[in-house]
């Protein structure tokens, strides 16, 4: 019977032994888990650049750093008082411009001039942003400044009046699209925001 009652203690001993064993590791593996967790927030440094640079310089990957960050999306900045989307929608940076609306941002702000970011996108011939941010709910008949909206620049015919402003804005707000591009896109931004 000592020999059944050894038996039985040895084999508790050694259940014993490895629940112990497989709760440090278990507790080991917890802890290792929650430093990398601690560490992967310690890492997110402050963005080396400003979003509105970010934006115009097409650098989705500090873009992202924002994001990460927390850096506030609709903050206004710039010499024209743009936020990131109305910058990059006149730079035609789509990936940002996806980004971003996948973000939330609010796609109706306007900058000093009462210009959005739909408007910018319309206004220098960026079609597929232009279809991005209607399918995201932006609003082209918001005024601006100038009594236009998005709508009134594709609702007439382009001319040399329309081609001497989108001259004059090109240089203003540094964008380098061709003009002949521009006008070409007119036809086909006008059926996105009329369907």
């Amino acid at each position: 019977m000592r020999r059944g009652n050894l038996s039985v203690c040895i084999f508790f001993l050694i259940l014993f032994v490895s629940c112990s064993s497989t709760n440090q590791e278990n507790e080991t593996t917890s802890i290792s888990e929650e430093t990398s967790n601690n560490q992967s927030v310690e890492e997110i440094k402050e963005p080396s650049s400003n979003i509105w640079v970010s934006a115009k310089k097409g650098d989705i990957e500090s873009i992202k750093q924002h994001i990460a960050y927390g850096t506030d999306l609709n903050s206004k900045g710039s010499r024209r008082e743009e936020t990131a989307l109305i910058i990059a929608s006149c730079q035609g940076h789509y990936e940002i411009v996806d980004l971003l609306v996948n973000n939330d941002v609010d796609l109706d702000i306007q900058n000093d001039e009462g210009v959005t970011a739909q408007f910018c996108a319309v206004f220098f011939g960026q079609a597929e942003i232009v279809q991005l941010l209607k399918d995201a709910g932006a609003d082209p008949n918001i005024i601006m400044n100038q009594d236009l909206t998005a709508m009134d620049l594709v609702s007439v015919e382009w001319d040399s009046d329309r081609e001497s402003a989108v001259k004059f804005y090109k240089l203003k707000y540094q964008v380098s699209f061709d003009i002949e591009d521009i006008k070409s896109a007119h036809p086909l931004i006008m059926d996105i925001l009329n369907k």
